[in-house]
């Protein structure tokens, strides 16, 4: 008799073990437990697009995707433009435009690659490229990927390209992808001066393999109040807010 119940004992604990086991399986393989709780809600309510959606699954970095979604949705009540210095293929211009298809958005980029003066003292990872790298890009292929009239393009050198701009120009979100030290600099002088109170940049590969960025980020950020915020992206991403007019 006790060995009949130790076998039912035993069979109910490897079932519980199963079926957890099971549960584990079936999550880690369909269940989108990375995504937050408010984007699931929002898909409820219909409130994601699908142009969206089908970005979201595409995007490998997760991490990076669902900040700029919190940022944008926190920035719906905050004035101004959005812009990108660094476009390459238009990749993140693309899903920022899609979190918010209402903003002006200004790209800057020489879509042509790097030019010799902006490498010449660069290291870390950014000491192997040559002006070739990002060049296979074009300013007619970004525009037909985009394919919207929110969208302003700039091309050429940077800042120079910032003389087409009205001197009174606001941005709300400004994303800076520009792999440089010079680039950096010059993007976070240009454009910081020019936050809404609330608005913010966020600039990309803040770590160790980009030492000119974080040489330009560091700088910058010892001359305003405000201290950067750390992200928890695949290349560190670091945020500016400013606080302040």
């Amino acid at each position: 008799m006790s060995d009949n119940i130790y076998q039912i004992i035993q069979s109910i604990l490897l079932a519980i073990i199963f079926a957890y086991l099971v549960y584990y399986v079936y999550t880690w393989l369909f269940e989108k437990n990375y995504q937050p709780k408010l984007w699931k809600q929002y898909l409820k309510e219909h409130k994601i697009s699908k142009a969206l959606l089908a970005a979201e699954k595409k995007y490998k970095d997760k991490n990076r995707f669902f900040n700029f979604w919190f940022q944008v949705e926190r920035l719906k009540d905050i004035p101004g433009a959005f812009a990108e210095l660094g476009v390459y293929k238009g990749d993140s211009a693309y899903i920022l435009h899609q979190m918010d298809p209402s903003r002006e958005f200004h790209l800057f980029d020489t879509f042509k690659g790097f030019t010799e003066k902006d490498l010449a003292n660069e290291t870390g990872k950014a000491a192997t490229y040559t002006k070739h790298n990002f060049a296979d890009t074009s300013i007619e292929h970004v525009r037909e990927r985009l394919h919207s009239d929110r969208f302003v393009f700039h091309q050429g050198y940077f800042p120079d390209t910032t003389r087409e701009l009205d001197t009174d120009i606001r941005f709300a979100l400004v994303n800076m992808d520009a792999d440089l030290y010079n680039p950096t600099k010059a993007g976070l002088e240009f454009f910081y001066p020019r936050l809404s109170p609330g608005g913010m940049i966020i600039i990309h590969d803040y770590n160790p393999d980009w030492p000119g960025i974080m040489k330009a980020v560091d700088q910058f950020a010892a001359t305003i109040p405000e201290p950067i915020v750390p992200l928890t992206d695949k290349d560190s991403s670091v945020m500016i807010f400013k606080t302040h007019d």
